[in-house]
């Protein structure tokens, strides 16, 4: 009896059929692999694991269903399995096989390709392998915090323009030049490469090179998964920024460039610096500073003080005045005690002619003329002792005064240096800087001079 006579059975209320499940799945076996010959599936890779007996297992899966596969060991060096992921999408050609036993249906694959996505993962996989020291932090280099000029490599027509755009004109006033290419398509990274040499070697005043794109489809970013554009990056000698609007994977083109944003409004975001919270941050350095220069300021000022009080207390000027007051106040006393002493002796010569007249006889007088000689000549010697002693100290003032006035250390051979400018003396070289004009005083004479070079020291 036949029990299989076409896919589609229909069956009758009254008809009832007994099957055994041996009977279905050799029915179902020959269903299968006579309807399904040798065909190609395309699927994403899930559930990838290997056995103890080194087949390959995993499942073709899509949106709506899945299909298991197995890859058998004898096929593994031709298929290259060990580039296999999960997530990959691969093409694969093989056929259909029932297991009775299992009851599973297994699709054999002989033949294997990466396609779309899958492929732009292996690419990416391997060339991070060949140019791993690439991709090494510390070869990259830093941005500009301030920038004055951007070079925009993107798509006239996409939305990554406007967005840079709009992002860059409210937070710095920067020059932005733009380099229109294509970012997607067959080709397109040789446009991006070309961009880049280009910018280095015609426009010497770009600061940073942005490459920037929209979202998309996985598959359209296919440009940026390319051997071309990791050399191209190497050999540029501006800082590169990747801005490829997408969050979900990094491209070759993130992983090699300078620095990397999820999307352009990002990029405008990091590379730029806002212009307002500059302004607010510079207007607190400049209180911070004029208050700091305002104290400086007042301390120096009472530095400077003090040292001038200092100075006016040891200006030899001052001390010449102090020596000649009291040169002038001894000349004053000097002169009232002469003036006393010769008011007092004519006192007595008054008494003494008076005491005469009273005594006339001439014995008397020429006695008393005689004692009057003998005082009068006294009184000469003693004056002349008492004058002779009043000039010696006279003489030992001056010589005091003398020895004391800078006039006499001028004539030993040096000098005196006052600042033209404020007649003040210069003792240090510190007290001038160059180009101050300088009066010096010498014995004979004095010279104006102008300050050229100082030389500090003991």
């Amino acid at each position: 009896m036949t029990l299989w006579k076409t896919p589609n059975l229909f069956f009758t209320e009254q008809e009832t059929l007994y099957f055994k499940v041996k009977e279905i799945a050799r029915n179902l076996k020959d269903l299968i692999e006579k309807n399904f010959p040798v065909l190609w599936v395309e699927g994403e890779i899930a559930n990838l694991r290997y056995s103890h007996s080194g087949h390959v297992y995993f499942n073709l899966i899509d949106e709506e269903a899945s299909l298991k596969a197995i890859i058998f060991s004898s096929q593994k060096d031709v298929l290259y399995t060990d580039a296999l992921k999960n997530g990959i999408q691969v093409l694969c050609l093989g056929r259909l096989n029932f297991y009775p036993k299992s009851g599973e249906c297994f699709f054999i694959i002989r033949r294997l390709e990466p396609v779309g996505r899958g492929l732009l993962i292996l690419k990416k996989e391997a060339l991070i392998k060949k140019y791993s020291a690439l991709f090494d932090p510390n070869r990259k280099k830093e941005l500009p915090r301030f920038p004055r000029k951007i070079a925009l490599i993107t798509s006239l027509f996409g939305a990554a323009l406007r967005d840079f755009l709009k992002i860059s004109a409210e937070r710095w006033e920067v020059k932005i030049l733009v380099y229109p290419v294509r970012v997607q398509g067959e080709g397109a990274e040789l446009e991006i490469v070309q961009a880049i040499k280009d910018i280095n070697e015609y426009f010497r005043d770009v600061e940073v090179i942005v490459i920037t794109r929209g979202g998309g489809a996985f598959e359209d970013l296919a440009p940026f998964y390319t051997e071309e554009i990791i050399l191209g990056i190497k050999n540029s000698r501006i800082p590169v920024v990747s801005a490829v609007g997408h969050e979900i994977d990094y491209t070759i083109c993130d992983l090699i460039a300078d620095k990397r944003y999820p999307t352009p409004s990002a990029a405008a975001q990091e590379i730029l610096p806002d212009k307002h919270k500059i302004l607010a941050e510079l207007n607190i350095y400049r209180k911070k500073l004029l208050q700091s220069f305002e104290q400086k300021l007042s301390k120096r000022e009472k530095k400077l003080m003090n040292l001038k009080l200092q100075l006016e207390e040891k200006n030899p000027f001052k001390l010449l005045h102090q020596i000649e007051t009291r040169l002038k106040n001894f000349i004053h006393r000097f002169s009232l005690g002469f003036e006393r002493f010769f008011s007092q002796k004519e006192k007595e010569l008054l008494f003494f002619k008076e005491n005469l007249k009273k005594h006339h006889p001439l014995q008397k007088i020429r006695l008393k003329e005689e004692k009057l000689q003998e005082l009068e000549l006294r009184l000469s010697k003693s004056f002349a002792g008492f004058l002779e002693k009043k000039q010696r100290e006279l003489q030992a003032g001056l010589k005091l005064l003398e020895s004391l006035s800078p006039l006499k250390v001028l004539k030993r051979g040096y000098s005196m240096v006052v600042k033209l400018e404020d007649q003040k003396i210069v003792k240090r070289a510190s007290q001038v800087k160059e180009g101050d004009l300088l009066e010096i005083y010498l014995s004979e004479g004095k010279i104006i001079a102008e300050v050229k070079k100082t030389i500090a020291g003991d």
